[in-house]
């Protein structure tokens, strides 16, 4: 069977949301299959590809509409995914957030001329992320054709169905952990600071870090003895430097870049903060979590899904400043049980993600057609 995969993730060299089309394009290709995935060409380039192209993977780079290009895409003159068509493939599974199969015109086309099967994983959705009639509209007959539709956590898959007003061929599989760990990391051995960190694209539009620093900008804040690491890469790393200077908290928070080896974030750190506003399900949430660390997060996504309120961390019932300072105040308030908290959100992670899952995404996307 000829596979292709297109990613629709662009700006980053790798993003949490490739785990889960690598990890099944991985299991087609020790099966015997043929694939190839079409992804922007930063990601292209990664080394996270190595052992893909190890096992005779193909990779086809493409780029994100400019101008010039979108002009003529719009006219149906030009597309991206010509390569990805020659190539042939009996199966096509595109990644990615919900609206971008119709809003990229020519991946559009490409999609509903292509007469073999097709297969969607949504990797996030938010109440913004579909708009419009027509767009409603062109989406529901794509997803209504879809051999299969993978979302990463329920309310992902109920706010497509709302949106589309559609009850579409949806399975439910969660996002896969690089390395499982067989046992939480030891508590970290200073214990008079506390050390927040947060892991996530400087992307203030979902990961919402901005409201973080508000929500810790205050003055009872300032007078307790605490750090906030952010960990990531993203297009509002500026943004995010300005708004802790704005609030004077240079001494506070640092931002760390990009960080591969979750185990050395997790080693130094007590919890984690995620207070985001559009999740699928956090790769970073799952990591924090196999290492035996309670978060802070907001009700976004499968977030809320997978972690306990009071049980293995503290879920904000939204992402506005004062309702994260008061997730915040509940957290700070129960440090004693952090520990304890910890090894219960192992305990939930490593029941979340089941050890099979290759071999079940494998299956959902193939349906016994592979």
């Amino acid at each position: 069977m000829r596979i292709g995969i297109i990613s629709t993730v662009g700006d980053y060299s790798w993003a949490g949301s490739e785990e889960m089309w690598k990890l099944f394009a991985t299991e087609a290709l020790h099966r015997g299959h043929s694939v190839a995935v079409m992804v922007q060409t930063p990601i292209a380039q990664s080394e996270e590809l190595t052992k893909f192209h190890a096992l005779g993977g193909v990779v086809f780079a493409y780029n994100p509409l400019n101008r010039y290009t979108s002009r003529t895409v719009s006219r149906g003159l030009y597309s991206r995914f010509r390569q990805l068509k020659r190539w042939q493939p009996e199966v096509v599974c595109t990644s990615g957030p919900p609206a971008t199969p119709y809003r990229d015109k020519d991946l559009y086309r490409f999609l509903r001329a292509h007469t073999g099967g097709r297969v969607f994983i949504i990797q996030g959705n938010a109440e913004s992320y579909v708009a419009g009639q027509a767009e409603r509209e062109a989406l529901r007959a794509l997803y209504r054709s879809a051999r299969r539709i993978i979302c990463v956590s329920r309310d992902n898959a109920e706010l497509l169905q709302r949106q589309l007003t559609s009850t579409l061929p949806i399975a439910i599989l969660p996002n896969p952990i690089r390395t499982r760990l067989e046992h939480p990391l030891p508590w970290p051995g200073d214990l008079e600071q506390v050390r927040f960190a947060t892991v996530g694209r400087y992307e203030v539009g979902s990961k919402c870090q901005d409201r973080t620093l508000h929500a810790l900008s205050t003055a009872e804040w300032k007078g307790r003895n605490w750090r906030l690491d952010l960990f990531g890469s993203g297009p509002d790393e500026r943004y995010l430097q300005d708004v802790i200077g704005y609030y004077g908290l240079e001494d506070r928070v640092t931002l760390c870049g990009f960080e591969r080896d979750f185990a050395k974030i997790w080693k130094d750190h007590h919890i984690h903060v995620l207070t985001s506003r559009a999740e699928g399900l956090a790769l970073a949430l799952v990591e924090s979590m196999f290492c035996g660390r309670p978060a802070v997060i907001t009700r976004t996504g499968g977030n809320h899904e997978l972690l306990r309120d009071n049980k293995d961390g503290f879920v904000s019932v939204g992402e506005d400043p004062e309702i994260i300072r008061e997730a915040l105040e509940r957290a700070w308030m129960n440090r004693d049980r952090w520990p304890e908290m910890g090894e219960a959100a192992f305990h939930r992670a490593n029941e979340w993600i089941p050890r099979d899952l290759p071999v079940r995404l494998f299956h959902t996307i193939c349906n016994s057609g592979c």
